[in-house]
């Protein structure tokens, strides 16, 4: 699967945000990379276990910035950072279960690259819209 890059339809115009997206699309590249190379199950776990992190601080950021400025969908955008955070963890489970599975490493690497991408296309850019016409600048 090719690497996801960078590039300016991705951003949602709030500096804090784009950079911290940068950093989401870098851990989906690692992840992918690992898988694809066959570095096996302690790396791919390694760099899951990174993103999950990570995603959690970014989560955290944007849900601080949203409440901050009373962003009216805060609830339905906070469900889907739920999910997703769900969806990572039960990735960690069945790689430690089943192992790094041709199967597996392809729904991971696709599951990763398609959420972050409609999510930051879709109801991050609606966000970043709404904090801009607030006047937030970051």
């Amino acid at each position: 699967m090719p690497s996801l890059e960078w590039n300016d339809d991705l951003s949602v115009g709030i500096g804090l945000i784009d950079k911290q997206h940068k950093m989401l699309i870098e851990r989906t590249n690692a992840i992918a990379e690992a898988v694809e190379m066959k570095r096996g199950l302690e790396k791919i776990l390694q760099t899951l276990g990174f993103m999950i992190d990570y995603t959690d601080f970014h989560f955290s950021a944007e849900e601080k910035v949203m409440i901050d400025h009373d962003y009216p969908k805060l609830a339905e955008h906070q469900k889907l950072h739920e999910d997703f955070k769900a969806r990572l963890n039960q990735m960690v489970e069945d790689f430690e279960e089943d192992g790094a599975t041709p199967a597996l490493s392809q729904e991971i690497t696709t599951y990763l690259t398609n959420w972050l991408v409609n999510h930051i296309k879709g109801i991050d850019t609606e966000l970043g819209k709404i904090l801009r016409e607030k006047g937030y600048e970051e």
